[in-house]
């Protein structure tokens, strides 16, 4: 077991509001109305609220300056046992609406596997609230798709075998404050709901070998005690599992690779 099990609040679905700003330029505090009033609301559903940053048009981006009462955020959810939801544009006008469709997806019936076409990693780079979450965190996130970048060059210019199937869309995005700055550089996995911490940037190969592994195999990681964390060396914990759970679990996962 790890020190760093155990360390992701019990949380059953993770909502990420996404912005034109990267949390690099966040100040310390976010002063959003509406990050407060959907954060409030999402306790109902378990649910942690975030707002988030990708640098290209995957998940467009609301043009949201925190303190403007006209705020627009494009709108992005992960489940336990269901497939991501997405809003285009979320105001505080249309906030009602919107927690309407979050509490639909909610309520929908849990499934055994998803597959997910896109695999999402949202690395901490909330510079100004710690300033380990601005070094490391850019520092990976800038490592990730430089490395993503180089290996679609090589799948590019090398003929794919018969039966690998084409490179797995991975899109690297940046979050505000996570919870957890000591564990910088921390990373959420999506759909998959794996957090892992004290990333560098020499880690960036491995992250992505395993991910891509189970992205080829079109696998999704159900959120339960049945499936072993993603890195064991940098697993903080699980989405849908609780803290004694991740350390359980983590705790299992080191018993059976002593016993091989």
């Amino acid at each position: 077991m790890t020190r760093l099990s155990g360390t992701v609040p019990l949380h059953q679905a993770y909502i990420l509001l996404h912005s034109r700003h990267s949390p690099r330029n966040f100040p310390s505090r976010i002063a959003s109305p509406l990050l407060v009033a959907l954060r409030q609301r999402a306790l109902r559903w378990s649910a942690l609220v975030n707002v988030a940053w990708i640098p290209s048009n995957s998940v467009a981006a609301g043009d949201a300056p925190f303190t403007n009462d006209t705020e627009v955020y494009s709108l992005l959810a992960f489940a336990r046992g269901r497939s991501q939801l997405r809003i285009p544009s979320v105001t505080m006008n249309s906030l009602d609406d919107a927690c309407a469709t979050l509490h639909d997806y909610m309520a929908r019936p849990l499934v055994r596997v998803v597959h997910p076409d896109k695999v999402y990693l949202y690395v901490c780079t909330h510079g100004s609230r710690d300033c380990r979450c601005g070094e490391w965190g850019s520092k990976v996130a800038d490592a990730l798709r430089e490395e993503i970048r180089k290996r679609e060059e090589t799948v590019e210019t090398e003929p794919v075998s018969k039966g690998k199937g084409k490179h797995p869309r991975i899109v690297v995005g940046e979050v505000g404050h996570v919870g957890g700055h000591q564990h910088a550089a921390n990373m959420l996995v999506f759909p998959y709901g794996e957090w892992l911490g004290e990333l560098r940037p020499d880690d960036v190969p491995a992250v992505l070998d395993v991910i891509m592994k189970m992205k080829q195999k079109q696998q999704y990681l159900p959120v339960d005690l049945a499936h072993a964390p993603l890195l064991p060396t940098h697993w903080r914990g699980r989405m849908g599992l609780s803290q004694d759970e991740q350390i359980q679990l983590c705790s299992d996962s080191d018993d059976t690779e002593r016993r091989t």
